[in-house]
């Protein structure tokens, strides 16, 4: 097992800051696997469903640009989504061979439910003195904040699957 690397010490050091960050994002995978298992979704189906907008269609393409996988992949998770009645497609009015993807009043219920629960702070932030608290919500507001990039996904360098 690793060792965890909350350990660094310069509070300054960009690279410092960004280790912790990223092991505290890692360490919330339990909390969000959980979080959808309460509302029977897999852990892809949530954010999935928490991607989507019930207000606008978006296209399969964009789910998939949204979700960092190829199209091919995110058919068995709206295919299971759909099979709930959570979400239906639809042909785009401009093109039909295009499939935007629309939330259902089932789908709305359990995306509320889902972004209830994922707003509840897990215990070990509610445990955090008051300032520290402001602090890193400050810290990650001016993160979240500057202009975003598209990731460029390069095939070449995707994983491949050792079974192939």
């Amino acid at each position: 097992m690793k060792k965890p690397l909350h350990g660094a010490r310069d509070d300054s050091a960009p690279g410092d800051l960004w280790l912790l960050m990223t092991e505290f994002a890692l360490s919330l995978r339990g909390w969000w696997i959980g979080t959808c298992y309460s509302l029977d979704l897999t852990p892809v189906q949530g954010l999935a469903l928490r991607t989507l907008d019930p207000e606008a269609p978006l296209a399969m393409s964009a789910l998939a640009d949204a979700l960092a996988c190829d199209a091919s992949n995110v058919t068995g998770v709206v295919d299971k989504l759909e099979a709930r009645g959570l979400i239906a497609r639809q042909g785009a009015e401009n093109d039909r061979r295009v499939k935007m993807l629309v939330v259902t009043e089932k789908g709305r219920a359990v995306r509320r439910q889902l972004l209830t629960r994922a707003s509840q702070p897990p215990d070990e932030i509610t445990a955090m003195p008051k300032e520290a608290r402001c602090q890193m919500a400050a810290g990650l507001r001016a993160f979240l904040a500057r202009p975003k990039e598209r990731p460029t996904i390069d095939p070449a360098r995707q994983p491949h699957d050792k079974a192939s």
